[in-house]
């Protein structure tokens, strides 16, 4: 018997939500005396704790250890979780456990970057050429802007690394440096001229990374934290370097064989996150990233023309689905959405927000079926 695809559970699971939580109806004019309207906010129902688990269990039942969501509008903070953190000894999975984000990590260093684009030592104009000499053939064809908005055509690097982490498991100990990642792909030729098309390339963010460190000259992980984390008080948000492990409390993190959809469950909750540095090292939690989202969709962390800009999605070719700088921009009947999904070996999330940051949610898995990239 195939297996179900967790991957595609989970996006049901979010768009039933978006389509029923997030994205109610908006005011409508309500004709008052003599015509005049006046705007009548409507009422939102509080959400269903029980409906919101039964949906986890769903995921749960096609095979995902544990999953967990949680939803912030006007009533507060609903959340809850299904499943098990821990297969070796059955910890319940919770909404407030640690857990590796992937690709989530990408809206957290294009704000760094757009804040060193805000005090003028960065132009998203300048070339990669122009802040890291020689480290790629064509890197006077690159923008800063393409890097961010994935149309600079860089190759994208993780597939050999991924490959190996389910190969070898020593693989997983591995000690990658930026400058090595980037090495993997930078004698192959742009998949496309820069800046006429659009493809997903953790390299770019990689390069981004190396930028704010060259712009800064501070390491990306200090960037993070003296604009981003501390400011907002994250405190269960991490950028770690060469550091196996997961901050208690944490989820274990899970995933099929690769290329399979069924089999023994391999753990990768031991891995070194340099392997995907600036495109997907992030630890956090789903409470800490709605706050992250929150503040930044609200101007507390850019300028309004920057965040203008972060929120202005290129065509992907998927339709309804655009891609901004660093940020994911889908487009529904009823309004938008902004936010990123991530997925690293171990686990699957996504964040969603309305454009406003008023309402938001949350879902992460601990599974991920075996895919040949971070993203």
């Amino acid at each position: 018997m195939t297996r179900p695809a967790t991957r595609t559970l989970s996006t049901m699971l979010v768009v039933a939500l978006a389509a029923g939580v997030l994205l109610l109806a908006p005011a409508r004019a309500a004709a008052g005396p003599g015509g005049t309207g006046s705007t009548v906010a409507p009422a939102s129902p509080r959400i269903d704790r029980g409906e919101l688990r039964r949906l986890l269990h769903q995921i749960v039942a096609a095979g995902a250890p544990g999953a967990a969501a949680r939803i912030r509008d006007e009533h507060g903070v609903t959340q809850a979780g299904s499943g098990v953190a821990d297969l070796r000894n059955g910890r319940p999975m919770r909404p407030g456990l640690h857990y590796r984000v992937g690709s989530v990590t990408k809206p957290f260093v294009a704000t760094v970057v757009l804040q060193l684009v805000a005090e003028g030592r960065v132009s998203l104009s300048d070339t990669v050429e122009r802040w890291l000499p020689g480290i790629l053939p064509y890197g006077d064809q690159v923008t800063v802007r393409q890097l961010l908005n994935h149309t600079s055509g860089v190759p994208d690097y993780t597939l050999e690394p991924i490959v190996r982490l389910y190969t070898d498991p020593q693989a997983r100990f591995r000690a990658w440096t930026p400058r090595e990642l980037v090495a993997l792909v930078a004698d192959q030729p742009p998949d496309f001229p820069p800046g006429t098309a659009w493809r997903y390339s953790n390299t770019g963010y990689v390069l981004a990374g190396m930028i704010v460190e060259a712009a800064s000259g501070h390491r990306l992980g200090r960037e993070l934290a003296r604009r981003i984390l501390r400011p907002l008080g994250l405190r269960d948000t991490f950028f770690p370097v060469n550091r196996p492990t997961i901050p208690r409390p944490y989820a274990r993190g899970y995933s099929l064989p690769l290329g399979q959809e069924q089999g023994p469950l391999l753990d990768f909750t031991v891995l070194n996150p340099s392997v995907a540095w600036a495109a997907g090292a992030l630890v956090s939690n789903l409470g800490d990233l709605e706050h992250f989202f929150r503040a930044l969709l609200r101007g507390r962390l850019l300028p309004p023309r920057l965040l203008a800009a972060m929120t202005t999605p290129v065509p992907t070719g998927q339709p309804g689905f655009g891609y901004g700088l660093g940020l994911v921009v889908i487009q529904t009947p009823a309004g938008r959405l902004i936010g990123h999904d991530g997925a690293i070996p171990g686990f699957l999330n996504i964040v969603l927000s309305t454009e406003d940051g008023r309402r938001q949610l949350g879902l992460m898995m601990n599974e991920e079926l075996a895919t040949p990239a971070v993203y």
